[in-house]
């Protein structure tokens, strides 16, 4: 018995043995196979970055070949003989040549082809997808108003010709029109009726006569309504009208209105304004997260001197809705830290180094976030001079947008969605600069490749700053739209004038974008605001801000007063 006892437990120390011989063995494996996969996924993007340098060197060589062409062309004609005349080339009297009917679109020389882009860095050439056909466009007349005209036959048509029996309505054939009724100019003749005591007693009395009030007006002794001051500035700041146009407009109308006092208008009705365009600012101030760029604009110094150029910045703020432009004489990093007043927390904005002077003249504390667009468009810019290198970098930041795009399908919380950032992009972003320290040396400062390089690496801390704060965006896009009407409109006029009307400008154009953005008819809201701003006091201003504005119910019109006798 005390054998087999002993053989027991020798063959029990044989198994656990064995078993921890496997396990290490299976450890061994594990790792192995660990080791492996990253040696294969090595292995790919150096293959990638090969295949990348081997694009952009065909494509060199592809120019040079080109040019080199084009050089020996030059050469043969300066050296081929003068003999026969002036002879005119084959096909150069013809407008159209029958061979430029037959060209084909397709490169014949293999390494000239454009080289498709990439979704993915490391996956295969991706073929473009089927164009669709577009189908015609139709007219969308759902939000007008409809007009009932009804087209009868006269009574005495209303008889058969054949059986001479009456007829009588057995269907009807409708159609649409579009049209169009002319804006009109009017004069509304207010007549404020006075009361008071019949005048044999009055004369025995004191008693002051008693009026009602009039409706309220948004400018004391202007001519104009809120509505035609509205339309004024919509036509101005919103459609890009010239003054000047629009006073040829009232002209053809019957209404002779001097450009001066146009401009007197306008300036006044934007300064009335201008307290919207504060409490709007002071909010997007107040989050934790600020974007801002600026557009140029050509300005009148005085008389007699040079134009100057200032500069309209575009002020946004991911949590409000809405946006504020503010106009200063210069890109200065004073003049950028008055707008910023006592802002604390996250700047986006491209790599322009003012934002960060300017951020250090202010009391809050500024963190800077780049914007991962401009870096995008860098790289698209040097697509001609390294296509492959600027398709693999495209191909990472379309990766970081497709994350950006699956956390907005999801709809995450800030929190949820930095933590998918890191997941996610964290990885992305530690490959594709270690791929931009790498390649660095391979291109020349002066060209569009090295220099989108050299931004991508010294930008490197702000465009990483997104990963840890979810509602930081990862571009500045919100502000290169809020930019682009002001940038359409700036072809209808060539300079800014004094700065009164640049700031009224400034005004008027925020108030204009909110309207669009909150999808607010923007006439009937600026005349509405015009009255309401006077009396509202300063802690409600926010509601007469277009996100939050609501339309007064119309007064009943008033009841015509017979002429007094």
């Amino acid at each position: 018995m005390r054998d087999a006892g002993v053989a027991r437990l020798v063959a029990v120390d044989d198994v656990q043995l064995e078993n921890v011989t496997l396990k290490a063995r299976l450890d061994e494996l594990e790792r192995t196979l660990v080791d492996r996969d990253l040696t294969i996924a090595s292995l790919q993007r150096i293959i990638a970055d090969r295949d990348a340098a081997i694009a952009d060197r065909d494509a060199k060589l592809a120019k040079f070949t080109a040019e080199l062409a084009v050089l020996q062309a030059a050469v043969k004609r300066l050296l081929a003989p003068r003999r026969g005349g002036h002879l005119v080339p084959e096909g150069q009297g013809l407008l159209f040549s029958d061979a430029a009917l037959l060209v084909d679109d397709t490169p014949l020389d293999v390494a000239a082809a454009p080289v498709a882009d990439l979704g993915e860095p490391d996956g295969p050439a991706a073929t473009p997808p089927p164009s669709r056909p577009r189908g015609k466009r139709k007219v969308d007349t759902t939000g007008l108003p409809r007009e009932e005209r009804i087209h009868e036959l006269p009574e005495h048509q209303r008889m058969c010709p054949v059986t001479g029996l009456p007829l009588v309505p057995i269907g009807e054939k409708v159609f649409e029109e579009l049209d169009f009724t002319r804006a009109k100019l009017f004069v509304v003749r207010h007549r404020q009726i006075v009361y008071g005591l019949p005048p044999a007693q009055a004369a025995e009395r004191k008693v002051e006569p008693v009026t009602t009030e009039l409706p309220p007006r948004p400018l004391d002794n202007c001519a104009a309504s809120a509505r035609l001051l509205a339309w004024l500035l919509v036509q101005k700041y919103g459609n890009h009208l010239p003054l000047y146009r629009q006073e040829q407009i009232f002209g053809r109308d019957g209404l002779r209105l001097p450009r001066q006092t146009l401009c007197d208008w306008a300036l006044a009705a934007a300064e009335l304004l201008r307290p919207l365009a504060d409490c709007l600012m002071q909010k997007i101030r107040a989050g934790p997260v600020m974007q801002l760029d600026d557009t140029p604009v050509k300005c009148q110094a005085g008389k007699g001197l040079p134009l100057f150029q200032g500069y309209l910045w575009t002020f946004v703020n991911p949590e409000v809705d809405g946006v504020v432009y503010r106009f200063t004489p210069g890109r200065g990093s004073d003049l950028l830290a008055v707008e910023l007043g006592g802002f604390a927390g996250t700047l986006v904005g491209d790599g322009y180094s003012g934002h960060k002077a300017a951020a250090n003249k202010v009391d809050g504390v500024i963190a800077h976030a780049g914007c991962w667009a401009h870096v995008y468009r860098k790289f698209r810019e040097a697509a001609a001079e390294a296509p492959g290198t600027a398709r693999r970098f495209r191909a990472d930041i379309k990766r970081l947008y497709a994350i950006e795009d699956d956390a907005d399908e999801r709809q995450l919380d800030a929190a949820a969605r930095a933590e998918l950032r890191q997941a996610q992009a964290r990885p992305i972003l530690a490959a594709l600069y270690a791929r931009a320290r790498r390649v660095r040396h391979e291109h020349s400062e002066a060209g569009a490749m090295g220099k989108a390089l050299t931004y991508l690496i010294n930008q490197h801390v702000p465009l990483r700053r997104y990963l840890d704060e979810g509602r930081i965006p990862i571009d500045n896009n919100a502000c290169e739209r809020a930019i682009r009407p002001i940038a359409m409109g700036r072809r209808n006029w060539l300079f800014a004038g004094s700065v009164r009307g640049r700031q009224a400008a400034a005004v008027v154009y925020s108030l204009i974008e909110c309207c669009r953005r909150a999808k607010v008819e923007m006439v009937a809201y600026l005349a509405n605001g015009l009255v309401r701003i006077r009396t509202q006091p300063a802690s409600q201003l926010a509601e007469l801000l277009p996100a939050t504005w609501r339309p007064e119910a119309p007064t009943p019109a008033p009841q015509p007063v017979p002429a007094l006798t």
